[in-house]
């Protein structure tokens, strides 16, 4: 790891709160469809104040994270009191992942990853992709991302938040796209039609993506820096160049249109 995470949410989650502040509350949030600004702020600090919580109560079951959900704090009428929220749930965050070792085991909603590193991985990221969330909520350029943190979230992504299609789903091959940033190795990406029931929901035809092994087998590349390339696997405005296969492009685009917010 080239970047301290640490460091990286506490930037983040200052900087998130630091352009939020400035801005009406009820402007809308370009890429999160429904969003107001402060419902923006309002989940960055939900989401710390819980997994600091599931962190430092230690942890590790379904049923033991349900009885800890009264424990969770009540959105505030005022922004005011949220964004004194924001910074205590951040501080919490910090000490509760700095409290012990990364490998101890700890409750995720990702079952292959019970670790207290799953969580710190996934709330660098969280604070990174939502402090871009607003920046172009407030119309401001989005600031650079570090690119080992963009490199790392393109491979959470992959690993992660596309991750989740269950085994058992029938499926059909598309193609492979070559993620190409200009300043980190390049991933490869096969994309793939499935239909099945996972979260107890029904999918057809749902566009699924997971990490290929055979580069040289992509018929289409995207290319862009490390931070454009993890802002469009984020579902966030990323400026690339697309060439190849039209037809696995197009599923590309639909797989990023179907979005993570």
């Amino acid at each position: 790891m080239t970047f301290d995470p640490s460091r990286i949410i506490a930037g983040e989650s200052a900087r998130f709160a630091e352009v939020l502040s400035a801005i009406d509350g009820g402007r809308p949030v370009p890429s999160c469809p429904g969003w107001s600004a402060d419902d923006l702020l309002w989940h960055l600090t939900e989401v710390q104040a819980f997994w600091s919580l599931v962190l430092s109560s230690g942890v590790t079951t379904d049923e033991q994270v349900e009885a800890i959900q009264s424990a969770l704090p009540v959105r505030p009428g005022d922004r005011r009191s949220v964004l004194a929220m924001r910074a205590r749930a951040t501080e919490d965050l910090l000490a509760a992942l700095a409290s012990g070792p990364l490998d101890a085991p700890a409750w995720s909603w990702f079952p292959p990853d019970q670790s207290v590193g799953f969580t710190q991985r996934m709330q660098v990221h969280e604070a990174t992709i939502h402090r871009a969330d607003a920046e172009l909520t407030a119309g401001l350029p989005v600031s650079a991302i570090d690119s080992g943190v963009a490199a790392a979230g393109i491979d959470h992504v992959l690993d992660v938040m596309w991750n989740w299609v269950p085994a058992s789903a029938a499926t059909t091959p598309l193609g492979i796209v070559l993620l190409a940033p200009a300043d980190a190795a390049p991933r490869a990406v096969e994309l793939y039609r499935w239909s099945g029931e996972t979260w107890g929901r029904s999918f057809t035809d749902q566009v699924g993506a997971r990490r290929a092994s055979d580069a040289a087998a992509a018929t289409a590349v995207v290319r862009g820096s490390a931070m454009q390339l993890d802002l469009l696997v984020w579902s966030r405005p990323g400026e690339v160049t697309a060439t190849g296969d039209a037809e696995v492009l197009s599923a590309f685009d639909e797989m990023i249109a179907a979005g993570i917010q």
